[in-house]
């Protein structure tokens, strides 16, 4: 009997790991694989039989070789990310699984498609919604419908908000303190062009409002994170900047979408769960391609990159929302982008102009110091 062990598998597929436990056996021989001897012992018969049930849960066989099709080991490492990344010999061990079942070097496969009607391009969703974005038609309404293509992005918009993102509300309640940080120019000086007040800490005025990952140039959000570690990491500071940190404690109840919720999609997207769905799969792709958008730093001199994220934090906030909360990717803790702009007074009441900022949130304190070490370098 050849066998595996647990380790050599992404320890985060859950589900793939139950099965192990379930069907596996105790055992202190190390595996031939990954040299484990800790891991749960597997014959590689059975487990090859389990993946292959997945694979067919969510692709169909091709039968021949095509642009787009995957082969089984392209989706076991590269679309399912089955195998420890230590793992030197996950093309052996794939050989191995199917030895009985299928030629793993011949056989190409597709994602299911949801019904019939369903487009295969829908599976490359965020790229397509991207590029329209950029290049093709970037806002939003001015082309009537029924013109070819030209509503689909308004239209994947819909369908993942639908699908998923009214199940990702959350509710920020009043006392909630959070933090935002701003590095000073080192020709500024205190007292002449800026001071420790709400106008200094608070979002620039729309003259000054540069594009970010959730707002474009002249609509300037209230950018905000979990705690002050996180704030300043998001500043990307480096040694002798000085810094204002700013302390902030909301006054009102305040409905985000929660994108550090969409793992509660996992099973509905993972091959080896009954609970696999095509449709929450295409759309799943969706919201993690913009959490890993959003992450990016932000480099004003490139503010196309920004466009599809920009269009989405808009399209949410048509919706209502008062925001998007959303994993820092420099810090442990969350960042919130609040859909309200700087504490100022509009020209003319004739003109739409966005809540202030002070409408919800009230600052608590801000301090300035100068940073000693690097705090962040982005690489």
């Amino acid at each position: 009997m050849k066998f595996c062990c647990s380790d050599c598998f992404n320890p985060k597929r859950d589900t793939f790991h139950s099965f192990i436990r379930k069907n596996g056996f105790a055992s202190d021989e190390e595996c031939p694989y990954c040299k484990s001897t800790k891991g749960t012992k597997i014959d590689v018969d059975i487990l090859g039989r389990f993946i292959k049930t997945g694979i067919d849960r969510a692709y169909d066989d091709t039968g021949s070789e095509a642009e787009g099709h995957l082969s089984i080991f392209g989706i076991l490492n590269d679309r399912v990310i089955l195998f420890e990344w230590e793992n030197h010999r996950e093309h052996e061990l794939t050989k191995d699984l199917f030895e009985k079942i299928e030629d793993v070097d011949r056989k190409t496969y597709k994602l299911k498609l949801e019904s019939e009607g369903d487009d295969e391009e829908q599976y490359r969703i965020w790229r397509n919604f991207e590029h329209d974005c950029k290049y093709f038609n970037r806002f939003f309404d001015l082309t009537p419908r029924g013109s070819g293509k030209t509503n689909r992005r308004t239209d994947m918009l819909a369908k993942v908000y639908d699908t998923c993102l009214k199940n990702l509300k959350e509710e920020i309640e009043p006392g909630t303190e959070l933090f935002r940080a701003r590095v000073i120019d080192s020709k500024f000086k205190r007292g002449r062009d800026y001071d420790l007040d709400e106008a200094s800490i608070g979002p620039a005025d729309k003259l000054n409002s540069q594009a970010g990952r959730m707002n474009p140039e002249g609509i300037n959000y209230f950018y905000v994170a979990e705690d002050e570690a996180t704030a300043l990491k998001e500043g990307r500071l480096r040694a002798n900047e000085r810094v204002l940190i700013g302390r902030f404690k909301t006054i009102k109840k305040l409905t985000v979408i929660d994108w550090t919720k969409v793992n509660i999609y996992e099973k509905a997207v993972d091959i080896f769960s009954e609970k696999y769905s095509p449709k929450m799969a295409v759309y799943q792709d969706f919201l993690r391609r913009f959490a890993i958008e959003v992450g990016k730093p932000n480099e004003t001199e490139k503010q196309i990159e920004y466009v599809a994220t920009q269009l989405v934090a808009e399209y949410v906030r048509g919706y209502g929302f008062d925001g998007i909360k959303y994993d820092s990717s420099v810090g442990d803790g969350f960042d919130v982008v609040f859909f309200y702009g700087p504490d100022i007074t509009p020209e003319s009441g004739d003109f739409n102009v966005l809540p202030k900022y002070t409408d919800i949130a009230e600052l608590i304190d801000v301090r300035e110091f100068k940073i000693k070490i690097e705090y962040f370098l982005e690489t």
